[in-house]
């Protein structure tokens, strides 16, 4: 009983973090999804072509890439909130960039040190979620999760309502700016009491990168965040040059699918949970791989079957991150940070494949790439769960 009151007590003094962190995944969806939303009026504004603008999504992947790393290895060291404290001034110094922007090299910058921020932010959220004292990490993962999705779904409704009616782009840089500066003072006042693991278990690095499964949880991340990202950036720009589609109805197809994606998270915890992770990643891993194939194969006819695989992408992300926190225990914090750094750099260079295939191949062909990179996660996900063996029951037991 006394350890009963004990474990609500916990949970209940998590509650100021959990906010944190939902809050701190809506400034990262709004950082990944504005860019994807702005791809036609940042050709339009600084007269470049889908290859510049692969440049510049590029630049940005690879900030994203090194600096979740560099945060996680930060964190072992400084401790979660020096280092969230980090990517907010970083962040807020490059939206600053953004607003006044006039040319396409501060354009490049200030998306840099945008993403710069957003890295300690993912890494921070992906490291310190987990380790809180609640019932569910599954469901708490994928609620933190569906925060995002939330607001990929309002995100791109409403921006491309507000830019179909002339709103500049600059200002919903503005927005971000005042919201990030609104939470950075929240996260000053609050409390974060948690230890990175690693500070109290030592772990050999070397014992780390002899190990497969490592590998292949970078392979199912990466090419996720590949497809992911592939929506987010690219989506916008096929409806727009396949099909002669509107702002407006683009924004409808991108909401859509980001929309499931978040109704899928908001019950994926209880899916997992129920089915047992790998499972549940193999099955929605298979539908979304299906729909997104389909969806791409009819064109302008599949938009709504390519949006419907939203539904099947929403567990995921959650569930690689929650499960390799389980295989890798002590080393956690700093295996989250080399699987997202890696992840992300797997998904660059996708992206920027996708940006240059879009010039030489068109964007029809090159759009493909979104169903194949899930694919893969899919069947990397399955060596995963052949390997780990019995550590799923394990996992939903906890």
């Amino acid at each position: 009983m006394k350890n009963t009151k004990e474990l609500q007590t916990r949970q209940f003094s998590n509650t100021p973090i959990i906010i944190l962190l939902v809050l701190m995944y809506v400034v990262v969806a709004m950082s990944d999804n504005f860019k994807g939303i702005f791809v036609p009026f940042f050709k339009d504004d600084f007269g470049i072509n889908n290859t510049q603008i692969g440049y510049v999504l590029t630049a940005g992947f690879l900030a994203y890439a090194v600096f979740q790393y560099v945060g996680g290895i930060f964190i072992e060291k400084v401790g979660y909130k020096k280092v969230i404290v980090f990517g907010f001034i970083v962040g807020m110094a490059s939206l600053i960039l953004l607003i006044t922007c006039k040319t396409y090299i501060i354009l490049l910058i200030g998306l840099f040190g945008l993403n710069v921020g957003m890295a300690m932010f993912n890494v921070g959220v992906n490291t310190l979620g987990p380790v809180l004292t609640v019932a569910s990490t599954a469901v708490l993962m994928n609620f933190v999760n569906f925060s995002y999705g939330a607001s990929n779904t309002a995100i791109q409704k409403i921006a491309g309502n507000l830019l179909s009616k002339g709103i500049p782009w600059t200002q919903f840089y503005v927005f971000m700016l005042l919201f990030c500066g609104a939470l950075l003072i929240y996260l000053l006042i609050i409390k974060i009491p948690y230890t990175p693991t690693s500070e109290k278990v030592q772990y050999q690095k070397k014992d780390l990168f002899r190990n497969k499964v490592l590998y292949l949880y970078i392979i199912a991340l990466g090419f996720y965040l590949a497809s992911e990202y592939g929506i987010g950036n690219w989506f916008v720009n096929y409806m727009g040059e396949e099909f002669n589609l509107d702002a407006d109805n683009r924004a409808f197809y991108a909401a859509l699918f980001f929309g499931l994606e978040t109704v899928g998270r908001l019950f994926g915890g209880f899916i997992v949970d129920r089915l047992g992770a790998f499972k549940g990643m193999l099955l929605f891993g298979c539908a979304a791989s299906f729909l997104s194939t389909v969806g791409i194969l009819l064109g302008e006819a599949g938009l709504l079957i390519f949006s419907a695989a939203g539904l099947f992408y929403s567990i995921i992300y959650p569930t690689i991150i929650t499960t390799a926190h389980g295989v890798f225990k002590e080393a956690a914090s700093y295996v989250t940070g080399l699987m997202l750094m890696c992840g992300t750099l797997i998904a660059m260079v996708v992206n920027m494949l996708m940006g240059i295939g879009n010039d030489t191949i068109g964007v029809h062909y090159s759009y493909y790439s979104i169903a194949i990179c899930i694919a893969i996660t899919t069947i990397a996900v399955a060596v995963i769960k052949r390997k780990v063996g019995g550590f799923e029951g394990k996992e939903r037991a906890g």
